[in-house]
């Protein structure tokens, strides 16, 4: 069987669900971007889903990098 996706192999045949309990779904202007918490106020960039190229080259949205959680009003 041949499966044409650009999700990663680990999301379709994943070999522990624990290791997707911290990571979720956020929206970006880029798209799309799943992350994992690391404490209350920051995340760590696992991916970024995006239909253009072009997002991709933008610094700000490498895997590995760390933002900040934008307050709860």
């Amino acid at each position: 069987m041949i499966l044409y996706t650009m999700m990663p192999q680990e999301y379709i045949f994943p070999e522990d669900d624990s290791s997707f309990q911290s990571q979720k779904v956020i929206s970006c202007d880029a798209g799309h971007l799943i992350v994992e918490q690391i404490n209350s106020t920051q995340y760590r960039i696992v991916r970024l889903m995006s239909s253009n190229a072009m997002d991709y080259l933008d610094d700000k949205y490498t895997p590995g990098s760390i933002i900040q959680a934008a307050p709860q009003l």
